[in-house]
């Protein structure tokens, strides 16, 4: 599901919010309004680092001066003025650019106006700097020379058709590259394919250099080597490269030391059998999550192919090496619990209805994740922080699962092995990867020269009837394509099912009993 369709929804649950009456808790002095009126504010315009005329080997003080007093502060009037009509209280201009594609073409072109336009003057230096740094030393790297990079640069930004930006990008593997961006637009936006984290910009707009040099933009273009902040750029370098690094290290460290489950076992549940009887339910909060994690977490997310051949979109490298176990999230109903819970309570405070899925109607439960998911995009960066209690919860569970969910595996293909009567049982499934693309392949086993394949799953209990195989307790029902399904738990061991005829039923699989391969 697009941003975009999230947006309109919001705003529909918003104006029957505001129909509601709200009921202050004791002691509390705000209400949802009055929160709003506190938090709307303003995109800030940055001051000019310098004089107008400080850049005259570069540009000229007139340019400068309405480069900075009409455009740019043109850019921020007309962003915040597009954010107060939609009633948007992001004010973190960063953020905004990243989450892009929740917006329309007036926020996208302003926003990214005073966003690039804030870089620019930074990364401009009235004194000039020696190529040095972090940065430097990877430009040699990577292109060879300081030479080639600035040919490489002024290639691309003589070949930049109309307006726009030339741009060097740490990209999200960590390499450079140098690529342009169409009108106001930044690498960093979601929208923009392979785009990476700029940390040095040249404005290719007429409007920068026409006054000075006309129609000699790549005069322009050559100058501009001849002003560039390398301590800003470095800064730049530095500060991305240690926001990395520091969010990997809390994120790890709350997978070790995370808190306590936000669910009971009767309240999981009851989620799993939504999340199995409804799966419109599952469907469009995955779709949000995605989008949410995407936005949230841009620095670790890849798409598909994008981090090595085979590998599904998602977020890697982020608490260890590889993909993230919080590409789980999307899928899993503990985790759903969990959020159910923490926002009931912050809607509780607020005079609101807490959320409601359990013992609803398929529609009704439908309204309530409407609820549900604007409160999550609502407030994306405050619950999906590393440091929120929130989130310590939803990475502990997810922890927690994976660890089982590997134990699970390793057992089970260790009893098929008895069962199937053969050595050749392997474990291939592998988070994110080809195996998981191909219909959720965990394991395999060759028959008769055949290779055939298996999913693995948790249950905790069966029953037959009517000559058919009832499995309980086993979540993320739904059709596969593998051969096989296994179910496992330390109380029954392992059972395996042949998929013909496997159906479900109220949100259980269940199969006939002569596909039962090894029968109790």
């Amino acid at each position: 599901m697009e941003f975009k369709k999230q947006k309109a929804r919001i705003q529909e649950i918003e104006k029957i919010l505001k129909s509601q009456p709200t009921q202050k808790p004791d002691n509390q002095q705000d209400t949802i309004h009055e929160q709003k009126q506190t938090e709307m504010k303003e995109i800030k315009v940055v001051k000019l680092p310098y004089s107008y005329s400080a850049l005259e080997r570069f540009i000229d003080a007139e340019t400068m001066k309405t480069h900075y007093n009409q455009h740019y502060k043109g850019y921020v009037k007309k962003l915040n003025s597009a954010l107060d009509r939609i009633k948007d209280k992001e004010m973190d201009l960063e953020k905004i650019i990243k989450g892009i594609s929740r917006y329309n073409r007036t926020i996208r072109n302003n926003a990214g106006g005073a966003y690039n336009h804030q870089l620019f003057w930074n990364m401009l230096s009235p004194k000039k700097q020696r190529p040095t740094g972090p940065v430097y030393d990877k430009i040699v790297k990577k292109f060879g020379s300081y030479d080639n990079f600035k040919k490489e640069f002024a290639k691309k930004s003589r070949g930049q058709f109309g307006s726009g930006w030339a741009w060097l990008v740490l990209t999200k593997s960590g390499d450079l590259k140098v690529m342009t961006t169409s009108n106001q637009d930044n690498p960093l936006m979601g929208v923009i394919k392979d785009g990476g984290h700029p940390l040095l910009g040249l404005d290719l707009w007429e409007h920068a250099y026409y006054l000075k040099y006309k129609s000699k933009r790549d005069e322009y273009i050559n100058n501009f080597f001849s002003v560039i902040n390398w301590s800003y750029v470095n800064r730049l370098f530095d500060e991305k490269n240690k926001t990395k690094i520091n969010e990997s290290r809390v994120a790890k460290e709350i997978i070790t030391e995370g808190a306590s489950a936000g669910c009971s076992p009767k309240q999981v549940n009851a989620y799993r059998m939504i999340f199995n009887r409804n799966p419109q339910i599952k469907k469009k909060f995955m779709y949000a999550i995605m989008d949410i994690l995407k936005e949230v977490y841009s620095e670790f997310w890849y798409d598909k192919n994008e981090y090595a051949e085979g590998q599904m979109s998602g977020v890697y490298d982020f608490e260890q090496p590889g993909r993230s176990v919080i590409n789980k999230l999307n899928t899993n109903y503990s985790a759903f619990c969990i959020l159910s819970n923490d926002i009931s309570m912050a809607l509780k405070h607020y005079g609101q209805p807490s959320l409601n899925f359990i013992g609803q109607s398929n529609t009704q439960q439908l309204k309530e994740l409407s609820r549900m998911l604007k409160f999550m995009i609502e407030y994306r960066y405050r619950i999906f922080n590393p440091e929120s209690a929130t989130f310590k919860e939803i990475m502990a569970s997810l922890d927690k699962s994976n660890r089982f969910g590997d134990t699970r595996e390793i057992k089970a293909v260790s009893d098929m092995k008895k069962i199937f009567n053969t050595k050749k049982v392997f474990k291939v499934g592998e988070l994110g990867g080809k195996d998981d693309m191909l219909g959720g392949v965990d394991a395999t086993v060759e028959e008769n020269g055949q290779t055939k394949t298996i999913q693995i799953k948790p249950f905790n209990n069966w029953e037959e009837k009517d000559d058919r195989i009832i499995v309980f307790g086993t979540g993320n029902v739904k059709p596969y394509s593998t051969d096989y399904m296994a179910f496992q738990t330390d109380k029954y061991g392992t059972f395996v099912f042949n998929v013909d005829g496997m159906e479900i039923i109220d949100g259980r699989f269940t199969f006939p009993k002569e596909g039962w391969v090894n029968p109790q």
